[in-house]
């Protein structure tokens, strides 16, 4: 990341023992810590003071003083498509920066940028294209400020599609097209991946009548919530299809970060005949085992940064 000179994409490669991995919200504080003894996962409301939260887990953990790396999450930055500059990778930022200027709400002095490779779509004689990554330093800065308050070293920031991305290839791996959405108490992210890389990103956010039926379910109400995130996901799909020269994903993996959505996967199956994987995420991380389930799908990237098989 340009801003605190560190990659805004974290590095993922050769991880010591003792990593920690963390996310903030104003909703709830999570922190997972990997390679020293049986580990340690767990997340707190953020209640006034956030910070104070974090330094709390911290503590909990015996943390203190560990490198670590902070996940944002998807309300925290924007992913934009744009395309590929004719330049050296090195220079993608730089040559973005005006382009971004029109795309982002806020004004381009105030973001951080990083970008990667949309794969595939040169095959199909489109111009190649990038994801663009901003966030905002004013939001970054005060969160910062509290990692290093709580006894954290941070060493890299990351982002949630890319992190998900990496969880979808632990659990279910191989180079097969594959889908992945994640919902959380804002609405879902959805990815299509192939070859072990991310195609295809896309988010919805819950309406008013989503909510409702999250929080008071009822026949009716679920129906008309499953049938909007099946058009939202069949939208993403379509998409990979259109744009990608490769097999479209005929598997789901599912992660439900939030309560409400009982029934979901079945009815995936049914109204867009694909194959539905729950996300068993205590499987794969035993230290998540004492979560509830949604809090478990919350800390799966976390876990997956922490133990170094996020790639």
């Amino acid at each position: 990341m340009a801003f605190a000179e560190r990659s805004f994409f974290a590095k993922r490669q050769h991880r010591l023992p003792g990593r920690v991995a963390l996310s903030i919200t104003h909703e709830r504080v999570g922190l997972v810590l990997a390679g020293r003894g049986s580990g340690f996962a767990a997340e707190r409301a953020s209640g006034s003071d956030a910070g104070a939260s974090l330094a709390a887990l911290v503590r909990e953990a015996g943390a203190t003083g560990m490198s670590a790396e902070w996940l944002l999450d998807p309300g925290q930055y924007h992913l934009l498509q744009v395309e590929k500059p004719a330049v050296p990778a090195a220079e993608w930022v730089q040559a973005l920066r005006w382009k971004a200027r029109d795309l982002l709400p806020y004004p381009i002095e105030d973001a951080v940028l990083d970008a990667f490779e949309v794969p595939g779509l040169d095959s199909r004689g489109r111009p190649p294209s990038l994801y663009l990554a901003a966030a905002r330093k004013d939001e970054l800065r005060p969160r910062i400020a509290e990692i290093a308050a709580a006894g954290l070293v941070l060493e890299a920031i990351g982002i949630a599609d890319l992190a998900w991305a990496a969880v979808a290839h632990q659990v279910i791996p191989g180079d097969d097209s594959l889908a992945v959405l994640m919902l959380d108490p804002r609405g879902g992210s959805m990815l299509a991946l192939r070859e072990q890389r991310l195609f295809v990103s896309r988010r919805f956010e819950f309406d008013s009548d989503d909510q409702r039926a999250l929080r008071d379910p009822q026949d009716e109400r679920n129906e008309r919530l499953f049938e909007r995130v099946a058009l939202e996901l069949q939208r993403t799909l379509d998409y990979f299809d259109r744009n990608h020269q490769r097999p479209p994903p005929r598997r789901l993996l599912l992660a439900s970060g939030i309560d409400g959505a009982e029934g979901l996967d079945a009815a995936l199956r049914r109204l867009l005949g694909i194959d539905v994987q729950r996300l068993d995420a205590t499987a794969r991380w035993p230290s998540l085992a004492a979560q509830p389930t949604a809090a478990g799908h919350r800390l799966a990237p976390l876990a997956a940064i922490a133990s170094g098989s996020a790639a």
